[in-house]
């Protein structure tokens, strides 16, 4: 089931941030695919980080946007 933040507003944002980005990760960690499909929140909503403020999103690959959140609980989620 998908998050209700995930519905509405954050098809038309997400877009908007591939296109900003111009389809390519901005977290490039070691083994990023460079092309970016996904959307991460740069600080946390849990932390405080805003929903649908482009300021605090940026395009990922799934690669690296999976990485960032498997290692949230362990440390910071900046690089």
């Amino acid at each position: 089931m998908r998050k209700p933040h995930y519905s509405g507003p954050w098809r038309t944002v997400r877009k908007q941030v591939l296109a900003r980005d111009r389809g390519i990760c901005q977290i490039q960690a070691r083994g990023c695919t460079i092309a970016a499909n996904q959307v991460d929140h740069i600080v946390p909503v849990s932390r405080g980080g805003e929903w649908w403020n482009p300021a605090n999103l940026r395009a990922a690959c799934p690669r690296c946007n999976n990485g960032r959140n498997a290692v949230v609980s362990k440390a910071s989620r900046a690089w």
